[in-house]
């Protein structure tokens, strides 16, 4: 029993018993799987590596990364990076500035958030990565997440 019909009548069969091929079932409806996270959610086409994490929440990172005096950023379950924050100077020593990018960076300490953020110490994200430039005083960065409507200071010591 070799050829094209024996294996069409084994396909026939494992469709007639609901055992079809991925590709036999139908697409999700735009109930089940909205435009817009087709597009940007996770599994679409602007994000398609993104993997939904089994548990919810966002932990709050901050770290190191070459050359940075401070680094922050958010991570979920799954240690992606979420959402970047805006970080501001509100006080310099004088004639000192910084400069912050969106970069990568390694997390080393946790601000808030699940207690399974710690998972995430160690590995890479990208976050916003402050670097400074002046003589040697404290630095107090404003680390803001305007959508949450989250903030703190922080304060550090620069040589």
């Amino acid at each position: 029993m070799t050829g094209f019909a024996p294996r069409l009548a084994l396909g026939l069969a494992a469709f007639a018993a609901g055992i079809a091929p991925a590709a036999a079932q139908s697409p999700p409806s735009l109930q089940q799987y909205p435009l817009f996270d087709r597009f940007f959610g996770s599994g679409g086409a602007v994000f398609p590596n993104y993997v939904t994490p089994s548990v919810g929440g966002t932990t709050w990172l901050t770290g190191a990364a070459p050359r940075a005096i401070f680094a922050a950023g958010t991570a979920d379950f799954n240690c992606q990076p979420q959402q970047v924050p805006t970080i501001t100077a509100t006080a310099l020593p004088p004639g000192g500035r910084i400069r912050v990018r969106i970069s990568p960076f390694t997390p080393t300490g946790t601000d808030a958030g699940p207690g399974w953020g710690t998972r995430c110490l160690g590995q890479p994200i990208t976050g916003s990565v402050v670097t400074y430039k002046g003589p040697p005083g404290t630095v107090t960065l404003r680390v803001a997440y305007p959508p949450q409507g989250l903030w703190y200071s922080h304060t550090l010591a620069v040589r």
